[in-house]
């Protein structure tokens, strides 16, 4: 147990960089217009077995799905910086 204490993790940060681009690129496109519409009729073409939650998707504003792909796309702004000057401190 002492032995994997000792022992120097790989760094996040790397992964975290990944991480903060994509989620950059995706929340981008859930925050357009054309990209919350595709995303919300992925969502109801995938309820097609229960026409109540169908429903209920279709019932979602554009605006909420824009406002989650721009919550995204700020999660994605902060990672980023975050990740490299994690991977610059070493």
């Amino acid at each position: 147990m002492l032995f994997l204490a000792g022992q120097t993790e790989p760094s996040p940060g790397p992964f975290l960089l990944v991480w903060g681009l994509l989620v950059i690129v995706t929340g981008g496109t859930i925050a357009t217009k054309r990209g919350s519409s595709r995303m919300r009729s992925i969502v109801v073409n995938g309820l097609e077995r229960n026409p109540r939650q169908q429903d209920k998707a279709r019932a979602v504003s554009l605006g909420f799905m824009r406002s989650v792909g721009g919550v995204l796309a700020v999660c994605g702004l902060v990672a980023v910086p975050t990740a490299l000057v994690m991977m610059a401190r070493g």
